[in-house]
């Protein structure tokens, strides 16, 4: 009954309880021989439950090492994932780094594209004006050309026709 009562409390809902049960209440009526055939079963009911806690032993180590390796495996697993993680963190940043250093260059390029343009404005614009001048003063020069030329004709008829002149009278002299 004690026996009975140890195994109700500490072992509630056990496969073996029904049939520890029967056996107390069988050795409470029980006769010398069966009280050796009671301690028999007994015996070989602690028989089975240590080759049953055995194997609940075995088993639950071998979960345990299922469980550790996987455990293993899986720290590995985040560890590598982590360590990839922070690789493309640092190369985010250094292409950060890169694409600042770009928009700089950018904008650098941009302030001397704008100077250069208006050098170039002011290059074409100084060129213009001394073109302009160059074909006004060249158009002068062209009429002063002429004007010479004409004023030259004009000398060079005079004098031809005072040299001829000179000629007659100095024919009409000696005559």
């Amino acid at each position: 009954s004690e026996l009975l009562e140890t195994q109700k409390s500490s072992r509630n809902g056990h496969l073996y309880s029904p049939l520890i049960q029967a056996l107390a209440d069988l050795a409470s009526k029980a006769t010398p021989e069966m009280i050796a055939k009671i301690l028999k079963l007994f015996n070989e009911l602690r028989t089975a439950f240590a080759r049953d806690s055995q194997v609940a032993t075995q088993i639950e180590n071998k979960q345990q090492e299922s469980w550790t390796s996987l455990k293993v495996d899986l720290e590995t697993e985040r560890d590598a994932l982590q360590e990839k993680r922070t690789n493309l963190e640092r190369q985010i940043e250094g292409y950060r780094a890169i694409i600042e250093d770009c928009n700089r260059n950018i904008e650098y390029l941009t302030k001397q594209l704008e100077l250069a343009t208006e050098n170039l404005n002011a290059t074409v614009e100084h060129c213009e004006k001394l073109s302009a001048t160059y074909v006004s003063r060249n158009e002068e020069r062209v009429r002063e050309l002429e004007i010479i030329g004409r004023v030259l004709e004009f000398f060079e008829k005079r004098a031809k026709g005072f040299s001829d002149s000179v000629k007659q009278r100095v024919e009409g002299a000696s005559l």
